[in-house]
């Protein structure tokens, strides 16, 4: 009778094993990644801020311009009227600066955008939140060698993020690709009760959004 009672606690204790809740990883899902590998860190090509460029220096030729054909004139002669030649040079300065004081750090987890010449701003995009991943280049793009990569995303704050003129963007363009499918498998968005969001993570946790 006494060796029956083992077995009988055995045959209890793995019932209750079997019947645990175990947490299961959702179809199709991969483990989650072990690394946040960075594929781009840096600024964009000067080439993209082109066009602000050229329209600064445009301003100081037609400055110039004007004010040596006002100092024609005999009674604006003597006024320094030079001086507009450099109308354009505070619009080069602050394009410029938003252009070197834009930083993208690109991840195969999310996209971080810096901002702000005085002040700064990070904007950080998760890639599990993206819809869509774009890739197009204009006949100017060709002949600078740039390319436009645009994320479309849930993201409220910026929903067609732009990343333009990226070293390596057509490389770039397949590495979001392949790591936005990746996160959209390994990270499943839910949407909870008052419009707040949730991720469920492969193998059953989950991170407040």
């Amino acid at each position: 009778m006494a060796s029956q009672e083992p077995e009988a606690n055995k045959e209890a204790n793995k019932d209750a094993s079997e019947a645990a809740p175990r947490a299961v990883a959702p179809a199709g899902g991969r483990p989650p990644v072990g690394r946040d590998e960075v594929f781009f860190a840096g600024i964009a090509k000067h080439s993209v801020s082109l066009g602000r460029y050229l329209a600064a220096i445009g301003a100081s030729i037609v400055g110039g311009v004007l004010g040596w054909l006002l100092m024609k004139i005999d009674a604006l002669a003597q006024l320094p009227l030079w001086l507009l030649a450099l109308v354009g040079l505070p619009m080069l300065l602050v394009a410029y600066l938003r252009h070197i004081t834009t930083r993208y750090k690109i991840s195969a987890r999310r996209v971080e955008t810096e901002h702000g010449v005085i002040t700064k701003r990070v904007d950080s995009l998760e890639l599990w939140r993206v819809l869509d991943v774009r890739y197009e280049q204009s006949l100017l793009d060709r002949l600078f060698d740039n390319g436009k990569i645009t994320l479309v995303s849930t993201d409220q704050t910026d929903p067609n993020l732009v990343l333009h003129g990226i070293a390596g963007h057509r490389e770039l363009f397949e590495k979001l690709r392949d790591a936005v499918q990746t996160a959209r498998m390994t990270s499943r968005p839910m949407e909870l009760v008052g419009g707040h969001e949730a991720v469920e993570l492969a193998g059953g946790g989950e991170l407040p959004g």
